[in-house]
């Protein structure tokens, strides 16, 4: 059994090849996840892409956003993201290497945020959920997807440990849908649409609103 290695440590090792395995393996759910981003945002919005990985995601809303910000742990797939925007010459896109808890992101001060593939993989959800929610000004949304591996049969969770002891796959958590619904409702978020978003990994898409106070 390998030791575990520090989520960042992982993550770099894994940039030169996250896009081929997050967009081009599986085209259809990515078009699937920008089209239905899309149709949430607008031109004023402000935007977080929480563990936005190589910045694909962040850089195909920029053109209908007024700002986005991308953030991740990963040196490497930061650097991607930069290189990214530099190639593609996007002016309201930037990317840092933070995390969620860094005091140079402000209470209040982004309109929506998007948290893709990564719930099931974080220590603490409730604590991160509630810092995406001090993050959203009132009324702002929460856009996320999530694998819930819980959801899947004794096999295929059984694959993923090996995967683990192997070091192929960080640390995961196997959700299950009700469990993921209660962890964001509880946080100070209403959920406005749930659902099924690839049957074959039971990733569910979730779209909540910051509870005004």
């Amino acid at each position: 059994m390998k030791a575990m290695q520090p989520p960042d440590t992982f993550w770099d090792k894994r940039s030169k090849n996250y896009d081929k395995r997050y967009k081009k393996k599986n085209y259809s759910l990515y078009k699937k996840t920008i089209d239905g981003v899309r149709s949430l945002l607008t031109n004023s919005d402000v935007v977080l892409d929480f563990a936005c990985g190589t910045g694909e995601i962040s850089l195909d809303i920029a053109p209908h956003v007024q700002k986005v910000l991308g953030i991740d742990i990963s040196k490497k797939m930061i650097a991607l993201a930069n290189k990214k925007v530099r190639e593609r010459q996007i002016d309201n896109a930037s990317f840092s290497q933070i995390d969620a808890f860094d005091q140079r992101l402000e209470s209040n001060s982004f309109s929506a945020i998007l948290a893709f593939h990564v719930f099931h993989l974080v220590d603490d959800a409730p604590k991160i959920l509630t810092r995406l929610n001090d993050l959203l000004a009132p009324g702002g949304l929460l856009i996320s997807q999530t694998p819930c591996f819980g959801e899947k049969g004794w096999l295929f969770r059984s694959m993923i440990s090996l995967a683990q002891k192997l070091g192929l796959a960080p640390p995961i958590r196997s959700l299950r849908i009700p469990e993921l619904e209660s962890l964001v409702s509880s946080t100070n978020f209403e959920i406005f649409e749930t659902k099924i978003q690839y049957e074959k990994y039971s990733v569910q898409w979730i779209v909540a609103r910051k509870v005004k106070k």
